[in-house]
């Protein structure tokens, strides 16, 4: 059977409690299964040998741990998108999202957010990609 977007690993390093709440109920409402972990190590050590997946960030994680996070997090599965939250109430909210972007964060949202643009990213990183072929469909 061809992948879905279902197939692809969504992990949730969100430390704010109410952003990771909206981000796991948006998704659960629309059958996704997201692993929520608030320990990078352990994000690495799921990411390790996966092809592609999808890790939701937020400031807050990026604030304790250093931007360094990212390159940890794309080391672990090069093909994995990441994606950060921002709240604006945070100082330094814009500067953030700077770094990001010049890291190679595939997309930033600023926070609360709608349930829409949490599945544009989802449905959009877990789409083929170009020059990619899915496997074949088996015939019985």
């Amino acid at each position: 059977m061809v992948g879905t977007d279902k197939d692809i690993p969504l992990f949730l390093l969100i430390f704010r409690e109410e952003t990771r709440r909206a981000v796991a109920e948006i998704l659960a409402e629309h059958f996704y299964s997201p692993v929520i972990l608030l320990d990078p190590d352990e994000v690495v050590q799921e990411l390790k040998g996966r092809e592609r997946a999808t890790v939701f960030v937020d400031c807050e994680a990026v604030l304790r741990y250093g931007s360094g996070l990212y390159s940890r997090l794309k080391v672990a599965s090069p093909g994995c998108r990441l994606v950060l939250f921002c709240h604006k109430e945070h100082r330094g909210h814009r500067e953030l999202i700077r770094e990001a972007m010049e890291i190679g964060v595939y997309a930033c949202l600023l926070a609360p957010v709608e349930d829409w643009e949490v599945l544009a990213i989802v449905r959009h990183v877990s789409a083929p990609r170009p020059g990619r072929r899915l496997p074949r469909r088996k015939h019985s």
